[in-house]
C-alpha cells in the first residue's frame, strides 16, 4: 500500500507540475505574461489586479490563450485573454462578451516576453 501511495503521489506530482500556472515570481517568460495583463485594462471586478493569476490553455508559439484566476475556496475564475505573440495585441475573450476586446498594456512586458522568448528560456 505505501508503494501505491508513493506512486500515486509522485503521479500526482509530476502532472501538477506540467500545469503551466504563471506568476509575477516565476523566472519563466509567463511570468510576463502576467504583468502584461495586471498592466491592461482588463475590467477586474472581483479582486485586485495584484492578486490575479494566469493558467496558460495554449501556447502554440504564436498565440498565447490563458485563463485568469486568483486563489480561493471557489473556482477564482475572472476570465480569459489571448495575446498574439507576432502582433503583441492582447485580447480579452471572456465568455460574457460577444466579441473579444482589445487590451491596453504596458508595452514593457511585451517586450520582455519576447526577449525572454527569444533567449530560449521557454516559458
Amino acid at each position: 500500500m505505501g508503494r501505491f501511495i508513493r506512486f500515486f503521489m509522485a503521479t500526482v506530482a509530476g502532472i501538477l507540475l506540467c500545469v503551466p500556472v504563471a506568476s509575477a515570481a516565476d523566472g519563466g517568460c509567463y511570468g510576463y505574461l502576467t504583468e502584461m495583463v495586471r498592466s491592461s485594462d482588463f475590467p477586474f471586478r472581483y479582486v485586485t489586479k495584484d492578486r490575479v493569476n494566469l493558467l496558460i490553455d495554449e501556447d502554440d508559439g504564436e498565440m498565447v490563450r490563458a485563463q485568469l484566476f486568483y486563489d480561493t475556496d471557489g473556482t477564482g475564475t475572472i476570465g480569459w485573454v489571448e495575446y498574439n505573440v507576432t502582433t503583441h495585441v492582447l485580447r480579452n475573450t471572456s465568455a460574457e462578451l460577444e466579441e473579444p476586446v482589445a487590451l491596453t498594456f504596458d508595452a514593457a512586458f511585451a517586450k520582455g516576453y519576447a526577449q525572454c522568448v527569444a533567449k530560449g528560456a521557454g516559458a
